[in-house]
């Protein structure tokens, strides 16, 4: 498949040397204005450019809200995670995770394009930004596309191509856009049930109200939806749990096993094996409810007010196996079992402690929070020959986390075993659920996020060339954000067991300028050209320009090419990150690099294990990126389209945390190295002790990082139309992922992640995905069958029993009736012939869950009333 496909690129783009690609708005009008209403000289997506042809300009793909339900998407998250361009490392969703200082917060969901990460795609909302979640994925920032609710989506546009020079900030990997429902007239009423067919209840409610009110210069449109699902865990499906965990006492220097596990046994009988993986959660539960709103107002001489809003309130829950401890309990405490105490008698004398390692009776969970908030107002109109747009916008993400189980507080529990309140042997089965109860933290975490927009263009032509007039747009936008993240004092202090964190807080204000051209070289050849410039309170300008071209040799065959640069303001939370403290070490000996900090331990031991501890850097600038796209878009006729897309980014200057760069600066610079953590100050730096070895580090993020990645997108369309058996839609589409290299810092080697599972959260980065599939109408029934297919790939970086993550085929069906223009039905399958993941055995689940799932066939039934 993947030669053929690349062969298929190859003479499409042999047609000619010149090809373009436009970055275009994400924000084209699909509904028909008023009879008596000005005609809207609309942009399309990618640019800001208005009245200007675009068509097949762009590497563009749109998906309706009727393709989304029709596959039996439940969720945003669901839907672009099957994307082929967002279906790799970076995109991740509620699925299991508790959040953490390194995980996804509890909740939500993000979309990265191209593997690039969550922070390098920019979410739109109609066209403009919204508030980021205001907890970071590990160190990423991102738009929890969970804030959206999906009943009120018209449309969704990706633009999978680098687009700073237009939007600014985060558009490296390109563009998602939700068009939100408006122009609506009449009312709606959907309810949709669906579950599973296993025996387990995984059912999910939604119900969804839409009106609109219509007059002679207005339009008003309301969505409403409310939608709650249960959970589904380990424990409900047969997952091949491929490592277990370990409990152990420690008794005179030898290992035990308890006796709560039996013969389940490892290491010669010494440790009780422990299944952690069974009590995590495939999909946590929840219950949301979202409403939007979208007003246009036509005034006097082609004047227009409108306004939109948007709230979502999501609650639920997330799950962890319980934590793992290990406490000293005195050799005379009264909850020692006599078996234990026993075996401490062997040697004839009462041992001063008994240390255990062992897990707590409950697992661990999280109740979450999250509203956003959004809303909009502007005025749009003509001046002379140019039209006019300006709006202001805010909007505000809230997050709050509380730990409702199985997260315990350290000094509460050495307290309680040392007072006989708490007894650890046999999982602490054997303490009361008052005594467990009274060792809880409920670590409350909250965030805020919040932006404030300013923003202006004006659009029109300039000048007349032979081949016709140049057209262009200007504008700036004015902006301020803020962000914090408060972690309770226990959890930054790591007194809560099994849940780091950090705080972080920081804003800023930022403006940009723009300016983007149409030139018209020949009747057949555009040329389009952006250039922008944003300036940042905290770290200075960015300056990104995009070249495009579109050459149209043939009425129905459009070549694209595009350069462009972008780039990715360091986050707020990056910036303003507070004290994380973490273990750290270094190798000592003649030919080590960081020998220089290694003393009289250092030289026997051959290592140091030291205290690190990580904070914000205010001195990060931005990372930087180049892309470039070559392709071509061919009606080869009326009924069938091809389009083939290379495209290839390079991303440098990822920010992340290094130890490395704060070491050699270290070596390099003895004023960065101090006798106490006074003497450093806000600094980083190295404090070592009066024998020379080093016992404290201050690091933090760093632009350190670099990756490259190329492929090639593809898409074939055609319709049949039949006189008896109705109307067919077949459709293809696919990336194919050529190449994909990281380095973490300039110290790590360039490493080689395409086809593989990598890293401790075992990311997949698949050659091929695909989706094919036919949609069919006849009448008043329709229905679709598709199949999404991701290739096989290398198992991850702790395999011990498997070489190769076979391939996966799932397959989704639908089938609607309408019984009138006001009753209609749709029942939807995915994963129709219950599919199971394919076997990994890095992933302690034994299956790679950042592509695959546990969950089943899953149907969905839905109902429509239009009156």
């Amino acid at each position: 498949m993947r030669s053929s496909v690349f062969l298929c690129a190859v003479f499409g783009l042999a047609l000619s040397p010149v090809a373009l690609a436009v970055a275009n708005e994400l924000e084209k009008t699909t509904e028909q204005p008023a009879a008596d209403a000005p005609v809207e000289r609309v942009a399309v997506t990618g640019s800001r450019l208005k009245g200007v042809d675009m068509e097949g300009a762009n590497p563009l793909q749109s998906f309706t809200q009727d393709d989304i339900t029709k596959r039996g998407y439940e969720s945003v998250s669901e839907f672009l995670r099957d994307l082929p361009q967002a279906s790799s490392a970076g995109t991740f969703s509620e699925t299991g995770g508790v959040g953490g200082a390194d995980g996804a917060p509890a909740g939500a969901s993000g979309v990265s394009l191209r593997g690039l990460g969550s922070s390098s795609t920019l979410v739109l909302v109609n066209g403009r930004r919204v508030a980021v979640d205001s907890f970071s994925n590990g160190s990423d920032s991102f738009v929890n596309v969970n804030s959206i609710p999906l009943s009120a989506i018209e449309r969704i546009d990706v633009l999978t191509d680098g687009a700073s020079s237009i939007y600014g900030s985060d558009a490296i990997a390109g563009v998602i856009n939700f068009i939100l429902r408006k122009d609506f007239v009449g009312h709606e009423l959907s309810a949709q049930y669906g579950d599973d067919t296993s025996a387990h209840d995984a059912s999910r409610k939604n119900l969804t109200y839409a009106g609109g009110f219509a007059t002679e210069n207005s339009n008003t449109t309301v969505v409403v939806d409310y939608a709650t699902r249960n959970a589904i865990f380990n424990s409900d499906r047969p997952v091949n749990v491929t490592f277990e965990s370990s409990t152990r006492m420690t008794i005179d220097g030898e290992d035990y096993a308890e006796s709560w596990c039996g013969d389940d046994t490892q290491k010669s009988g010494t440790r009780c094996n422990y299944d952690y993986v069974i009590q995590r959660a495939i999909q946590p539960d929840f219950d949301n409810i979202g409403t939007t709103f979208n007003h246009i107002y036509r005034l006097d001489n082609g004047l227009e007010f409108f306004a939109e809003g948007m709230y979502q309130k999501n609650t639920g829950s997330a799950y962890e196996a319980p934590a793992g401890y290990t406490v000293d309990v005195a050799g005379d405490s009264a909850n020692i079992p006599q078996y234990v105490h026993d075996i401490d008698m062997l040697d004839g004398s009462v041992s001063d402690v008994i240390t255990v390692r062992t897990r707590f009776p409950e697992r661990r969970v999280q109740e979450y929070d999250t509203q956003s908030y959004r809303v909009l107002a502007g005025l749009r109109g003509e001046l002379a020959d140019w039209s006019w747009e300006t709006a202001a916008s805010y909007g505000k993400s809230t997050n709050e986390i509380t730990n409702v189980a199985g997260y315990m507080n350290a000094t509460k529990l050495d307290a309680a075993v040392a007072a006989d309140e708490f007894n650890p042997f046999n999982l602490g089965r054997d303490s009361s659920a008052a005594q467990i109860a009274a060792l809880r933290d409920p670590g409350m975490r909250k965030g805020e996020s919040e932006v404030l927009s300013l923003d202006f263009n004006i659009s029109g032509d300039l000048f007349a060339l032979p081949a016709g007039t140049v057209s262009s747009v200007f504008g700036g936008e004015l902006r301020k954000e803020q962000i914090f993240d408060r972690p309770s004092i226990n959890a930054v202090n790591n007194e809560i067991i099994g849940l780091g964190a950090s705080d972080a807080e920081a804003d800023r204000t930022q403006y940009a300028v723009y300016g983007e051209f149409n030139f018209p070289i020949t009747d057949t050849l555009d040329v389009i050209a952006a250039l922008r410039y944003d300036h940042y309170s905290d770290f200075g300008g960015d300056v990104n320009p995009k070249i495009s071209m579109r050459y149209r040799p043939l009425e129905d065959l459009v070549l694209r090419a595009s350069w462009s640069t972008g780039f990715r303001a360091p986050s707020l939370s990056q910036l303003g990150a507070g004290t994380s403290l973490s273990s750290q070490y270094i190798n000592c000996g003649s030919a080590e690099p960081y020998n220089a900090l290694c003393g009289t331990a250092g030289a026997e031991f051959g290592e140091l294990e030291f205290d690190q501890e990580t904070i914000g850097n205010k001195d990060l600038s931005a990372e930087k990126s180049a892309a470039i796209n070559v392709g071509v878009s061919w009606n080869l006729t009326e009924a069938l389209q091809l389009t083939v897309d290379y495209w290839r980014y390079e991303h440098d200057d990822i920010v992340d945390i290094d130890a490395n760069t704060t070491l050699d600066a270290c070596i390099k610079d003895s004023t960065k190295i101090v006798t106490s953590v006074a003497e450093l100050g806000d600094e980083f730096g190295c404090v070592v002790d009066g024998q020379g070895d080093i016992s404290f580090l201050r690091t933090g993020y760093f632009n350190v990082g670099n990756q490259n990645t190329d492929g090639i997108d593809y898409k074939l369309d055609y319709r049949l139309d039949t006189e008896t058996a109705g109307e067919f839609k077949f459709y293809v589409a696919g990336t194919e992922t050529l190449s994909f290299e990281r380095q973490v810092t300039p110290s790590t080697p360039v490493e080689d992640l395409l086809g593989r599972l990598s890293g401790a959260s075992e990311i997949a980065r698949p050659e091929s995905v695909l989706d094919l599939g036919t949609d069919w109408q006849l009448n008043d029934w329709s229905a679709s069958l598709s199949g999404h297919y991701i290739s096989s790939l290398g198992d991850g970086d702790f395999k011990f029993d498997n070489e190769t993550v076979d391939s996966w085929l799932t397959f989704s069906a639908s089938l609607g009736y309408e019984l009138n223009e006001h009753h209609s039905f749709l029942v939807s399958v995915r994963n129709l012939t219950d599919e199971e993941p394919p076997y990994a055995s890095s992933p302690t689940n034994g299956y790679a869950s950042s592509v695959h799932d546990w969950l089943g066939r899953r149907w969905n039934v839905r109902y429509t009333f239009k009156f």
